[in-house]
């Protein structure tokens, strides 16, 4: 038997004394082979009959707390109304089963799409288990459920951008005064000031905003009450501090980060705009807000929308993004902006 043969074995044998004490219950009824057999499936394991026969046969002279019934002469009709099954009564010793397939398959997806937003103290903690995961995986390739990563992708609807460099310290030190609400000094690199024009801040961190390939710090810095964003790629170097970090009870991560995550004001505003049939399609799908309302226009081809939006840059990159497709109504400063920027494009092509 191959060793990646044997280890498969060996954790299906280990889940089938789980799937007993767990189907047993306190009453410590007896459960049968085929139920065995069905709480396995379930869970994405290819399993028969047969198999787990063969695991019991190998388990019952090694677990003293797993009991057999057999007085039913195999897997035939059942004696005195007691099937032949099995129940662990062990109270005080459970087997050691490892990862569960749903659980191997939860934790791969973790580490392939929110490892980003785990911190760092946590994330090394957790590369044992993300790697012991994805070996469950691997011993299990005829279960349709190992395959679930290779199904499924994302995509941001917008140009990638590479990921900036991060210091490893520097995120560490980030993460660490946010768990443990301290203070952090920063040496800082505006993207408005040329190189050598760093400055230093003291730092109190409220959270972190995930803005596509941009990790943002939100913080008051030194004895402001006002939060700001900070990119983590820009932090040249960081120190913890002992002091414990300012916290504004009256803060909300979310609505900070839905006023202030895309940049602008972040008011809301009335927005109304002509758009093609096809655009008013896509949006009756995708509504730009739950506030969003789609009319006919007195212009064939044409629907008009209206919404109250949030004034962001975001807005403007999907409006400018839309281009023909697109005319904004109001307001008529959004309407300008538009303008001034379209007429401002169009002389870098002359």
């Amino acid at each position: 038997m191959s060793q990646q043969k044997s280890q498969a074995t060996l954790q299906r044998r280990n889940l089938v004394l789980e799937s007993i004490r767990r189907l047993s219950g306190k009453n410590l009824r007896w459960v049968t082979g085929r139920e065995i057999v069905q709480d396995l499936k379930a869970q994405g394991y290819a399993v028969e009959i047969h198999n787990i026969r063969r695991d019991l046969k190998a388990l019952l002279p090694l677990h003293p707390q797993l009991e057999v019934n057999d007085n039913s002469k195999g897997y035939g009709n059942p004696i005195n109304g007691l099937p032949h099954g099995y129940r662990w009564i062990g109270t005080d010793v459970e087997p050691a089963t490892g990862l569960t397939l749903p659980e191997a398959l939860s934790l791969v997806m973790v580490e392939r799409y929110l490892s980003q937003s785990l911190p760092v103290l946590l994330t090394q903690s957790l590369h044992d288990l993300f790697q012991k995961a994805q070996q469950t995986l691997d011993l299990h390739k005829k279960s349709q459920v190992t395959h679930w990563p290779e199904k499924i992708t994302v995509i941001q609807p917008a140009q990638t951008l590479l990921s900036p460099s991060i210091d490893s310290i520097v995120l560490s030190i980030v993460h660490e005064a946010l768990l443990k609400e301290r203070q952090i000094q920063v040496c800082y690199q505006s993207i408005y000031h040329k190189i050598g024009k760093e400055k230093n801040y003291r730092l109190h961190p409220l959270g972190l905003i995930q803005r596509g390939p941009i990790t943002y710090l939100v913080a008051m810095a030194n004895d402001y009450e006002d939060a700001y964003l900070y990119a983590l790629h820009r932090i040249i170097s960081a120190q913890l501090l002992d002091e414990a970090s300012r916290q504004n009870d009256d803060f909300d991560l979310n609505v900070y980060a839905q006023k202030q995550g895309h940049f602008g004001s972040g008011e809301t505003i009335f927005f109304k705009a002509r758009i093609v049939d096809h655009l008013a399609a896509t949006l009756s799908e995708t509504p730009l807000h739950k506030s969003q309302v789609i009319m006919e226009d007195d212009k064939p081809g044409y629907k008009i929308l209206q919404a109250e939006l949030a004034n962001t840059w975001q807005l403007r990159w999907w409006i400018l993004g839309e281009g023909e497709r697109i005319e904004v109504i109001e307001p008529k400063s959004l309407h300008d902006d538009v303008v001034n920027t379209i007429s401002l494009t169009l002389q870098q092509y002359e």
